[in-house]
């Protein structure tokens, strides 16, 4: 992969998408929580919150990664999850967003 050097606004504009992207997955997790709650018949369910909770963790762990030197597959995941929009990366290189663009095309 490319090293990419990255200026003072692009470090502000990745930060900031990267940022808006872990709120967007939070805010996902928190609403499927309520749903989870909202839908329990008996106390002993809870632990499937747990469970489900211990899951995202051990995801969010494994995505998110600000390192710079990664920091454009992790934006391509993002893109590719609907976690980044096209508007979060704007400020950025344009090599940048066309290879965030591309990773963000492929289909694992």
């Amino acid at each position: 992969m490319k090293e990419y050097k990255w200026s003072r606004s692009e470090k502000i504009v990745a930060r900031q998408a990267y940022d808006r992207a872990n709120e967007r997955e939070c805010t996902e997790i928190l609403n499927k929580v309520k749903e989870m709650l909202s839908e329990m018949k008996e106390p002993k369910e809870i632990w499937k919150v747990e469970d489900y909770l211990d899951k995202k963790r051990g995801e969010i762990e494994a995505k998110y990664d600000y390192r710079y030197s990664v920091l454009i597959i992790v934006f391509g995941r993002l893109m590719r999850e609907g976690l980044i929009e096209d508007s979060d990366i704007q400020g950025l290189d344009q090599d940048k967003i066309d290879t965030i663009k591309r990773i963000g095309s492929y289909r694992i």
